[in-house]
């Protein structure tokens, strides 16, 4: 009966740490989401050299690789295959 309940418990603490996580990459998006609206000062929905250079710096010093269509400004398509290509490298062990 002990191990039922400690295998209750466990279950229950780890969907608990689970929505936990879940919830803390809600807020980091969140909070990503209001830098670049705050940096698109022109608010058009992209990121120039010149907003990425006044308010995001590590964005800045990228922007050439994220920029895929080479028009010196930063979609969220861009943004996005930016970030899951990262995303994939991590995976893969590679920074």
């Amino acid at each position: 009966m002990k191990s039922i309940h400690f295998t209750l418990l466990a279950s229950l603490l780890l969907a608990s740490f689970a929505a936990d996580a879940q919830q803390g990459r809600g807020a980091r998006k969140q909070a990503l989401q209001e830098r670049l609206q705050s940096a698109d000062t022109d608010q058009d929905g992209y990121i120039s050299r010149a907003e990425a250079d006044a308010s995001l710096p590590k964005l800045a010093e990228h922007f050439n690789r994220i920029d895929a269509d080479r028009d010196d400004r930063i979609s969220r398509e861009e943004l996005r295959a930016a970030a899951s290509e990262l995303a994939g490298r991590r995976r893969g062990g590679q920074r």
